[in-house]
């Protein structure tokens, strides 16, 4: 098959990684998403996991096999809470620190984890976590 003339979105910035993830906001259950960008941050592809009610589980290993298979430089991932608090918990931020250690030694960059709730995003960049 042809590749796409239409070029893939850039993430190039915290507004456009709200875009991309605004679907997360009004989800009932916890989702995860995942976008894999190349070194221009363009997207190359995304994963979606569908968890619970509180609470949704995706491996560091499944973010790095894919990083890998779509040769990304840069990972964005963003999940949602329906609770409508966007503060991460405990378990987001440490998931977030060790992701971003597997990431490396892949030499993909762990770019921002994103808590959506509502309208409300927080950055676990902006907060220093990443």
């Amino acid at each position: 098959m042809p590749p796409s003339p239409v070029p893939s979105p850039r993430i190039a910035d915290l507004d456009a990684a709200r875009a991309l993830f605004a679907g997360l906001r009004n989800a009932t259950v916890e989702t995860v998403a995942v976008a894999y960008l190349d070194p221009n941050r363009r997207l190359l592809g995304m994963r979606h996991v569908v968890g619970g009610r509180d609470q949704v589980v995706i491996s560091i290993r499944t973010v790095a096999v894919d990083a890998l298979a779509f040769g990304a430089h840069g990972v964005i991932i963003a999940h949602n809470h329906p609770s409508g608090d966007a503060t991460p918990s405990a378990r987001d931020v440490a998931f977030t620190r060790a992701l971003a250690a597997g990431l490396r030694t892949l030499e993909v960059m762990l770019l921002d984890h994103l808590v959506i709730a509502g309208e409300q995003v927080t950055s676990l960049r902006t907060m220093g976590v990443v």
